[in-house]
């Protein structure tokens, strides 16, 4: 967490630029609730800071407001590449066979994870306020070192139901990235789990378990 920028205020060009809130105590249980999400608060632009290291080859770079980005940024390994080529693998399969179908986009290979959870109110976790996000790249293909851009996404106590990141956050991101493409250079073509045009490429399946 301390090397994914978690714990500490994101370095920006921005005076608000806020304090995440830090767990107090880290037993087990604090642990586990850390592991999908719950027990700490990041802002946005820390947790799009952690996102886009683990899609870049495994460095943290601080983000900037600075066209052209930042001279001289310190940067930190947090990952390793194979780490971070298993992620990019991870996020596109989410989109095209999980959680995150509504984020893609027709040839633009868009990965990504969704975010889910309910706010604490009086005392008890509110399943009628909720938070709904989604975290996004592209395009996942490619060499980890590749040019990709980052989209997130996060919606405050969505009235539609169900409430959940990829219904209320996912579909706004698969529009961004469609637009922002054009004027990004970012080519629309195929990847092994769609067509340039966006048609679901079927998965093989070994049915009588000889590899053909």
């Amino acid at each position: 967490f301390q090397r994914l920028g978690l714990l500490d205020a994101a370095p920006i060009e921005l005076k608000e630029s806020a304090r995440p809130s830090r767990v107090r105590k880290w037993d087990d249980s604090t642990l586990a609730s850390l592991s999908f999400g719950y027990g700490i608060m990041v802002t946005p632009i820390q947790y799009v800071a952690a996102y886009a290291s683990l899609a870049n080859g495994g460095r943290y770079v601080p983000l900037t407001l600075r066209k052209g980005g930042l001279p001289n940024a310190r940067t930190r390994q947090v990952v390793s590449p194979e780490t971070s080529a298993t992620m990019l693998d991870l996020m596109r399969r989410n989109v095209t066979r999980g959680s995150g179908r509504f984020a893609d986009a027709p040839g633009l290979r868009v990965g990504g994870k969704t975010g889910s959870a309910n706010k604490l109110v009086n005392g008890r976790y509110d399943p009628t306020h909720a938070v709904g996000s989604f975290a996004a790249v592209f395009p996942a293909d490619g060499p980890v070192t590749a040019k990709r851009y980052t989209i997130f996404v996060l919606v405050d106590e969505p009235s539609s139901y169900p409430r959940t990141g990829g219904y209320v956050a996912a579909p706004a991101v698969g529009k961004i990235a469609d637009r922002i493409a054009p004027f990004l250079g970012v080519e629309r073509k195929a990847d092994r789990w769609a067509t340039a045009l966006g048609e679901k490429i079927p998965e093989f399946q070994d049915v009588e378990g000889d590899g053909r």
